[in-house]
């Protein structure tokens, strides 16, 4: 029998915890949501039973319009694309919800993946958090070009990422590939010294 671990990408970094960096002499505190499960699911937004069998699978509304989110129960199913979702759990529930949706969308034509551990999250909270994320991200990220709900598929410096504004400009969540996780969490830190 293989003992399996799950760990996150970040666990080489010693002491991880939280960071408290800094822009201009305001501040911010960098971590990691870690360990949550996340799917990939595809199928037709136009389809009303489509988004009926993702509400009873999910509890969350699908979102149709571009860069938006539902949010509740302790999940996120973030838009991606026009038939795109990221659904993003506590760790453990994955599997249940996929088994939901596979239900649920029996006879629809439809894709859920589990990602397993290859994306993580990081939390940026404080009143730094825009202008750091600033440095190295091209979008707007005022209170008036990205409020709290705002989604969006962009990058920081060279990592490919799902940004997600929980509160304008002060609290944000970062989607990164376990494989850049670590460069990004390094870079906000040298960003933020």
């Amino acid at each position: 029998m293989i003992n399996v671990t799950l760990e996150s990408p970040l666990v080489g970094i010693a002491g991880l915890g939280k960071r408290e960096l800094s822009v201009d002499g305001r501040s911010c505190l960098l971590g990691e949501i870690a360990l949550l499960d996340m799917l990939t699911l595809r199928g037709d937004a136009s389809d009303p039973s489509f988004a009926a069998a993702v509400l009873s699978a999910t509890g969350l509304a699908l979102p149709v319009v571009a860069n938006t989110a539902s949010v509740g129960h302790g999940r996120q199913l973030f838009w991606l694309g026009p038939d795109e979702w990221l659904l993003k759990v506590s760790g453990g529930a994955g599997e249940a919800i996929e088994a939901a949706l596979r239900a649920a969308l029996v006879g629809k034509h439809f894709s859920v993946v589990q990602m397993g551990g290859g994306s993580t999250t990081l939390s940026l909270q404080g009143p730094a958090s825009a202008d750091l994320l600033s440095r190295g991200c091209p979008l707007d990220l005022h209170a008036r070009s990205f409020p709290a709900g705002a989604l969006a598929q962009s990058h920081i410096s060279k990592a490919n990422v799902v940004l997600y504004c929980l509160e304008a400009q002060t609290s944000f969540e970062i989607t990164v590939r376990r494989s850049f996780a670590e460069y990004l969490f390094k870079w906000l830190c040298e960003a933020g010294s």
